[in-house]
Formats: structure tokens, sequence, C-alpha cells
């Protein structure tokens, strides 16, 4: 159960007492935030939001510290994004505002061992996001009718060499819960998201 207001909290004398400041605690951590944002990001009319995963290759590090993180994190926002800028609008001045949501956004690497090796191409980094597009501009990185990306799309995603796979879908209501769990599962918002 999650407690979100007062009226969740079992009735004790401490709830009673310090129940205000329980809750205004529990709505102040990262996690609770994002949550807030993607529920509303689901539920307004203004936009679309899409769900992305995608894999990398032959990434090479930056640094010494997180480099393979680092390297991902790069080659999704200036690469693949730029992708989807792109195609919304060729003017860079409106890229902020067809893709006014662009930053939730989690690194993983798959780990590897003897029972459950990497995937074919040694490709374990990846990137789960969320996308949340002007819905009067998604058509151009989605076809609706066709339940597919948008062609043109797909062919600047596949020309990007270290792109190994990547598959953007409109998030299912019914699912968009699960997806959010599936991409938060373990990770810390103030280190694993990007923000």
């Amino acid at each position: 159960m999650t407690i979100t207001d007062l009226e969740t909290l079992p009735d004790t004398f401490f709830n009673q007492r310090y129940g205000s400041e329980i809750i205004e605690k529990i709505r102040n951590t990262e996690k609770s935030k994002l949550i807030r944002m993607i529920d509303w990001m689901i539920s307004t009319d203004e936009l679309i939001t899409f769900t992305a995963t995608v894999t990398f290759k032959n990434l090479v590090g930056y640094e010494a510290s997180s480099s393979m993180k680092k390297a991902t994190k790069y080659e999704y926002e200036k690469r693949v994004l730029n992708k989807v800028r792109k195609r919304l609008s060729r003017s860079q001045d409106l890229w902020t505002t067809v893709l006014p949501i662009d930053f939730l956004a989690i690194y993983e690497k798959e780990q590897g061992s003897f029972f459950k090796p990497t995937p074919k191409g040694n490709s374990p980094h990846h990137i789960h996001g969320l996308i949340s597009v002007k819905r009067e501009h998604a058509y151009r990185i989605y076809n609706f009718w066709l339940r597919e990306l948008d062609k043109r799309l797909y062919k600047d995603l596949k020309s990007i060499s270290t792109v190994s796979t990547f598959k953007i879908e409109p998030i299912r209501l019914d699912e968009a819960k699960n997806w959010v769990n599936y991409m938060t599962k373990g990770k810390n918002p103030e280190t694993d998201w990007f923000v």
C-alpha cells in the first residue's frame, strides 16, 4: 500500500501528531516527484508519451569513472534524441516545444554470467526512457494507423553506428505503471536517472 495522504496513514497518536510532516517528506522525495510527473505526462491531453528502449554497441568510454554510463548517456541524448527532434522539426529553436519532455531516462547494463551470457552482439549497455511529444506532432515519429515507427525516423536511427537495437512506441495507458516500475526497478532517482 502506498502512503499518499493523511487518510492512508494508520490512525495512531504519533500519526495524528506528526502525520502532516510524514506526508510532506514522502511527497518531496525524488522518486515521488518523478512518479507524479510521469502520472501527469500520461494523463494530459496535450502530450503523447512514448517508451524508448535503445541498446548500444561499440561504445568508447570517456572518463575513468562511470565511463560507459556517460558514453551511453551521450549517445542517447546527442544522437538518438537529436534524430527524433529533427524528425519533429528542422528548426533547433522549436526542439524544446515539440519535444518538451525528453530527459526521463535510465541507464542499464545487462550483466553477464556463466548461466546468462551478455546479449548477442555484445551490447549490454542500454537506455529505458520516456519521451513526451506534443500531440499535434506525434504522427511525425509514429504511424498510429500502421502501429509502427515512422519510416524516415526508423532509417535515421538505423544509420547511427553505435545503436544496436531500438524500440519506440506509445505507452499503453493500462500498462504505464508497469513500465515505470520496470524502468525504475532498484534504481535511485538521484544517481541513476538522467533527470
